[in-house]
């Protein structure tokens, strides 16, 4: 069992008060850009769902059908509407930490307290995780349920295969006359740098009530988003363009589930954290397959799993459209770079 001890801490002859926290590199810009949106239909079923439950079914209305009627004397013919539903997987995750007394004390610092300032952020990277896991699987381009929304340039000769303003208006076309739902492009960095280097990229200052300034980058009109966790595959990139609130997510406390636990092993002189978070993170438009076998590798042992981990969400098997393509905001755009 790993717990911080004092081989991890950086020592010194003298205590000092204070570490200086060294916070991950990686972004969160997904989960902070309103790529997703909280859903209060979904946050009722989650939460008052009894003890076990493994789905949330997502409801919805289907479109009015029928056609217009002439005004005359007859009676107006009545119609009907009628619901759908899909299904939404819910996520159980969780971690542990632990510190020895010794580290703390000879260290003259506090892991633990570092523990509990990163842990959000901490989180926020991990659902992140998410959330481009769940891309990957509907991007898929054999069995990924968006397949319709790629399209890929990657094959092209020389510049032919490099992302350009007339490959992402062919990419925003995939969704037809719903292209002006999509209001942000996820990149990698290296997609972001050609894009400077061939001076696409705009910049916009915007202003707040206090009349500060800050500036928002954009391509072709779409807000800029980069994170180096984008796919990318012997130099092939994938360039997502999304539209805000995309994704339904919630968190969530059925009964009988418990967020955070500490523990203490007074022999050993050791704290322990545990903290896990129930969720839903669920693409808007798609069912989650309730049939998949969820397993995975532990050592050499193949356990069961009764909730899905980031690779089951990246598997195309595992989604269905429940709707309109054209009304899922959502297109790859899959491309080199120079």
């Amino acid at each position: 069992m790993a717990v911080t001890n004092i081989t991890n801490m950086i020592t010194v002859p003298e205590k000092f008060s204070q570490y200086v926290i060294d916070r991950s590199t990686e972004k969160n810009v997904l989960v902070s850009a309103g790529i997703a949106s909280a859903d209060p239909v979904v946050a009722q079923i989650l939460n008052t769902s009894p003890a076990g439950g493994r789905f949330v079914e997502m409801p919805a209305y289907n479109p009015l059908e029928g056609e217009d009627e002439v005004f005359g004397e007859e009676d107006v013919s009545v119609g009907n509407i009628t619901t759908k539903s899909s299904h939404a997987t819910i996520l159980f995750r969780q971690r542990a930490w632990g510190a020895t007394d010794l580290s703390h004390v000879l260290s003259g610092s506090d892991p633990m307290g570092a523990v509990g300032q990163l842990l959000g952020d901490w989180w926020a990277q991990r659902e992140q995780k998410i959330y481009l896991s769940i891309l990957k699987g509907l991007f898929d381009t054999t069995n990924g349920a968006l397949k319709e929304h790629i399209n890929d340039i990657s094959t092209g000769t020389d510049t032919a295969a490099y992302i350009s303003a007339s490959a992402t208006l062919d990419t925003k076309q995939l969704l037809g006359d719903r292209y002006d739902s999509l209001s942000m492009v996820v990149m990698h960095s290296m997609t972001y740098t050609y894009l400077q280097k061939n001076n696409m990229i705009e910049r916009q200052p915007i202003f707040n009530a206090a009349g500060e300034t800050a500036e928002i980058q954009t391509y072709l009109g779409y807000r800029i988003l980069v994170d180096d966790g984008m796919p990318v595959n012997e130099g092939v990139y994938d360039t997502y363009f999304l539209s805000a609130g995309c994704f339904a997510r919630q968190d969530g406390s059925p009964a009988g589930f418990v967020g955070t636990e500490t523990d203490r092993d007074k022999l050993g002189a050791k704290d322990y954290l545990i903290n896990r978070r129930c969720m839903i993170v669920h693409p808007r438009g798609f069912s989650w397959n309730t049939a998949a076998t969820l397993t995975e590798q532990f050592g050499e042992t193949t356990r069961s799993l009764y909730y899905p981990n980031n690779n089951h969400l990246a598997d195309p098997a595992n989604w269905t459209l429940a709707t309109d393509h054209k009304k899922i905001g959502m297109a790859c755009l899959r491309h080199k770079v120079g």
